[in-house]
This record gives C-alpha cells, structure tokens and sequence, in this order.
C-alpha cells in the first residue's frame, strides 16, 4: 500500500502458476523487499501449502444411530500415486464395541475406473474393528472416490455413546490421521429450557422460557406416544405454547385442542402426543410462548416436570419467579393484650420490578384476628411514580383492613411507605407475632373471577359444579384447563407477601384487669360486663365447678387455636405456659410437671368439662366462689 496524493494505493500481484521443486513442503511465502526510500514496504506473506504424497479422508454426513449406520467415506489423492502399495495402504479402525458391518461400491469421482474396480489392483478388506485398504499396484490417473461402509453396535456394554471416532494409520500418509465418522446415542430425549426469564408471582400472562426436547438418536419418541409437562401445584397452565420442530418430527395436531390437552381438573399437566417420527437425524420439538399463572406466594425457580408414555422423563427449570411485591417493617415493637393505641413498626411495600403492581386495583392488608387499626395510617409513595389514590384510602371490616386504591402502574419500581401504625389488641389474641398479610387485586390477579374469564376461554355451557376453563368453548372434556371455582385460580391464597411489625406480650400484673362470672346451671356468663352464652351450662360436682373447657379456657385469654384436643387430651397453650388434661385422670401438666386435682376431667352430654379452678390457677387467674349465688368470678 503506498500513499499517494493523500489517497491509498494498491499493487496486486497475480501468482498464477508457481513451481515447486522435488521434496518440499510446508508453507509457500512470498518475500517482498524495498530499499529505504521507497514508497512499498518490505515483508512476507503465506501465499500457498505446500501438500506432500498424502491421501485426503473425509465424511459426507455425521449421522446419529442406535443399532447401525452406514456412513460415507471419500479418498482423495493430493498427487497421483499418494496410495502406497501395500496390504496395509490405508487401516481404518473404530472404537471398541464396534464393527466394520458392510463395505459398498466404490464410487469414481475422478481417476482410473478400472484400477479402483480391479481387485488384482484394488480391494477393501474389513476384519471387525479394522477395515483396509489393500493397494497391490499404482493406477494410471490420481485417484478421488467415495465408498459406503456399514458400522455396527458389537458390544452394548463398550460402546460409549457420542461421537465414533475412526483412527487412520497405514502405509500411505493420510489426512487427517483420526476422524469423527458418526455419533452413537441411545434411544431417548432430553429436555431442556432455552432460557428462564423472570415472571411474576399473582399474574396472568406470564410468559415461560421455551421448552427443548431432543432425541438423543432418531426415531427415539414413537409415534402415538405422550409427554406430560407438570407444573408445581401454585402453578397452572395459561397460554398454549406454539410448537417449532426439526427433522421430520412432528406433534399430532388431531389429539386434544390443536395437539395439547390437560390432564385431571387442575390445569397443572399438559399433554401432547408425537405425531410424524424423525428418521435420520434426531428430532427436536420445541415449545414457544406458553404462559403460566401462579399463586401470589411463589417464589424461585418454577421447575416442570416431564413424563409421559414417549420416555422422556426429567425436570426443567423454565422460570425464575420473583414475588410483586417485597414487604418489610422497620421495627417490631411489644403490643399488650387488652390495649389500645398501641405503635407498631412503619410497614414498606418494594415493587420488584416496574409495573408489578397494576393499576385501578387495590392494595390490601389485614390484621389477624383480634388485631384492629386504631385509626387510619398516613400512606405514601416515597420512591419511584407509582399513583395511589390517597383521598380514598380506608379502613374496613371492622378496621382490621387496609384499603390502597391504586391509580396508575409505575414505569420505576416504587415503594409506598405506611407510617403512624397504631394498634387494638384485643384480649383474646394469643402472645407472638402480629403477621400482616398483604394482598388485593393490585399485587393478586389470579383469584379475581373478571381477570380469569377474560384471560381463558371459559364454557359457559356447562353448569353448576360442572364449569371449566377451556382452550376454546365448546370443545371437549380433552381440552379442559382447569375446575372453574367461584373464589378464583388458587382459594385462599389471597396473600403475597406477610409481614410481622408489633409482638405481643401478656401485660405486668395490674396493667389490665378482666372479670368473667359463670353461674351454675345457667348458659349465661359475663365478660367484664357484657353478656355471652355457652352451650352447656357449669355445674358442681364433688365440690368442683365444671365448666366446658373451650369457654374456661378463653376466659383465662387462651386463643381458640390454642385449645387442641387429641385422644382424650386436652391442651391449653397461653404464653409460656402449656397445660395439659386427661380425661378421666386428676393429673394435670404445667410445662411438663405433674400436678394432682382432687376431681377429675370429664365428658359431659359430649363436652370436655375441667374443673375451673385448676384451669384459672394454672394459667395466671384469681378465683372467688360466691356459695350464696352459686357463681365463680374470675380476675384476670
């Protein structure tokens, strides 16, 4: 290249003809060289290979089997007579476990028809392993032709599956001297993802990674056989994939609703049968585009795992589920039963990505039981463009629910902060935790009965307990999706996220008084006043006051969770404390340790009935008997 005028220059030399002499080898290079004050500048450049007297081997096509093969060599001589004349010429052996099955006829390309027909000049000799290219004399031309050679499986147990590569040796130079002629796989396929986005937990519409399934070798999955993709159970199938296939294989478009059907009522496990089977290479189906919708509480890898009748068998990651919504609390201070008023931590609620929470929906949290809002805590956005409605913000069912209207999705993932928490416990709720559950159609869409029956296809045509979600109305029971049910895709799990901002603790001793009075024979008792009925009324017996012990035990400020029963055991839990009754022994257990009654526990017109006073003194409570009155008042 030279510079002239500002502009580059080329000079281009033609080396149309360049003489070798006898004996060399390697690289043909052109020296070029330039005095100082030239314009050119010296250097070298590889314009050639020199080849010696070698033969050129190669394969038409790298194909897959199982049992056998037939695979297509070509010889090709560099120079004429690059063949050595020997009973060896060329030794073509394969790996251990298989045989040379079959040698075809040889087919000319170029060169001298007769010498590669004449087996008093040529000849191809196979001995299990080893296959040889017997040259007794030099042909009148160079030689290039192809030849068919059957490969066999001789031992199941040395094959090693992959590639079959055959060594090459002899008396004639070769190249290459090893060479990948075939892949042997065992009958099966393999699954796998092609990729695994992440998705969004309570949502509709969400799309997973594709679906790869390969044969490890041809006609591996059978015609008319199934493979099932079964979703975990807060998980259920949304959109159909669309399918993708390679080398003849195919799906049976007939079966089901355009090849896919569901098993069972959950919408958890799609089914598809093999249509068309591959013949030379191994088929590849692949899934595209499906879509899942899931439970609000998923989180992690969304694993499906494959079975079916066709074999393929596995688990594939297809999904990365990250939850809408991330929440925490900046502090969890003690609450006590009984009181009001009481602060609790500031509540966060963190979008995991933009758009996670959907707009004209609210925003919900509750309260366990027992656990109300003293007043209406201050709402904000306080990071990214999340739009709530705060005018509308409000407390319902009994105050124990907040309600956040949400106006409009974000573009940058927001947090809304929620301060000034205070609470009511009531004293009945049990000492721990307050979880506060977060949820509503902003975060959870999938329980939401107008969201599903705009996303599905839903058969309006079946009635009553009998109604489903299809892949298109009016199709068979082959197509159905999913049980339609009133209370949305996934009952119960309303929540997506829970979070604890107050504990609750039993108050110091004159911190909170309580009074219950229950009157022998009387259904009616009094708590701090007000009046209550019971089932079965007290009575007296062996001088003890029974009292049923689901009301004796709440009176005393044990949960109703609290009260369990198990073969003729009672168990009381309030605090650190846990109390346990026989029925029909006067042994009672305070964490553990024996305590003798002077009566015992009992079952009365099919009510469990303790003696009052034993349960009152067990668990933290001053009781007074009014002999005169015939009733038992206890001071909590």
């Amino acid at each position: 290249m030279n510079k002239l005028m500002g502009n580059d220059g080329y000079l281009y030399l033609y080396l149309k003809n360049v003489k070798i002499p006898a004996g060399e080898s390697g690289d043909v290079v052109l020296v070029a060289t330039a005095p100082s004050t030239s314009g050119f500048s010296s250097g070298e450049v590889v314009v050639g290979k020199i080849r010696g007297d070698v033969v050129l081997v190669s394969v038409d096509e790298v194909k897959t089997f199982t049992d056998d093969t037939t695979v297509v060599l070509r010889f090709k001589e560099s120079v004429k007579n690059a063949f050595e004349i020997d009973s060896e010429s060329i030794k073509l052996r394969l790996p251990d476990g298989f045989e040379w099955s079959s040698v075809g006829t040889p087919t000319l390309i170029w060169g001298d028809s007769n010498w590669l027909n004449d087996k008093n000049s040529f000849e191809i000799v196979r001995d299990g392993r080893d296959l040889y290219l017997d040259v007794k004399k030099d042909a009148e031309k160079g030689m290039y032709f192809s030849v068919p050679l059957g490969i066999t499986v001789e031992d199941e147990t040395k094959a090693k599956t992959g590639d079959v590569t055959v060594t090459i040796s002899g008396a004639t130079d070769t190249d290459p001297t090893s060479l990948v002629v075939a892949r042997y796989g065992e009958m099966g396929a393999n699954v796998s993802a092609a990729e695994t986005p992440e998705i969004i937990a309570g949502k509709t519409e969400q799309e997973i990674g594709d679906i790869v399934i390969e044969e490890t070798a041809p006609g591996s999955l059978i015609k008319g056989r199934t493979i099932t993709l079964t979703l975990p159970a807060n998980a259920k199938w949304g959109k159909l994939p669309s399918v993708d296939t390679e080398n003849d294989i195919d799906i049976d478009n007939s079966k089901g609703y355009n090849g896919f059907a569901t098993v069972g009522k959950d919408g958890r496990t799609l089914k598809f049968w093999i249509g068309d089977e591959s013949s030379d290479d191994p088929g590849k189906i692949t899934l595209e585009d499906a879509e899942v919708i899931l439970s609000g509480d998923v989180t992690g890898d969304l694993n499906i795992e494959v079975g079916g009748t066709a074999g393929v068998k596995g688990s594939v990651t297809v999904a990365k589920v990250v939850p809408p919504v991330v929440v925490k609390a900046a502090a969890t201070p003690d609450v006590k039963i009984g009181l009001n008023d009481q602060a609790a931590g500031d509540i966060e609620i963190v979008e995991s990505i933009a758009g996670a929470i959907a707009d004209d929906e609210n925003i919900e949290l509750w309260l366990p039981s027992g656990v109300t809002f003293s007043a209406e805590p201050t709402v904000e956005v306080t990071a990214g463009d999340l739009d709530i409605d705060e005018d509308n913000i409000s407390l319902t069912d009994g105050d124990s629910r907040l309600i956040i209207p949400v106006d409009a999705e974000s573009t940058t993932a927001s947090t809304i902060k929620i301060s000034g928490i205070e609470y009511d416990v009531d004293r009945t709720v049990p000492v721990g935790s307050i979880k506060v559950k977060v949820g509503g159609l902003a975060v959870n869409e999938v329980n939401d009965i107008d969201t599903l029956d705009d996303y599905y296809a839903y058969d309006d045509t079946k009635q009553n307990e009998d109604n489903y979600y299809v892949f298109g109305a009016g199709d068979t029971d082959e197509q159905i999706i999913f049980k339609r049910d009133e209370d949305g895709a996934f009952p119960g799990d309303d929540e997506v996220a829970t979070v604890v901002n107050a504990n609750v603790v039993t108050p110091a001793p004159g911190e909170q008084k309580a009074t219950v009075v229950f009157k022998v024979g009387d259904t009616k008792f009094t708590l701090n006043g007000v009046e209550q009925t019971m089932d079965v009324a007290p009575y007296i017996k062996n001088g003890r006051t029974y009292i049923p012990v689901r009301y004796s035990a709440q009176a005393v400020g044990v949960a109703a969770e609290n009260i369990l029963y198990n073969g003729g055991k009672v168990t009381l839990i309030k605090g650190d404390k846990v109390v346990q009754f026989t029925i029909g022994s006067n042994v009672m257990l305070i964490n553990g340790v024996a305590v003798t009654m002077d009566v015992k526990a009992e079952v009365t017109s099919g009510r469990t009935m303790l003696p009052f006073r034993y349960v009152a003194q067990a668990l933290g409570a001053q009781v007074n008997w009014d002999p005169t009155t015939q009733t038992v008042t206890m001071n909590l």
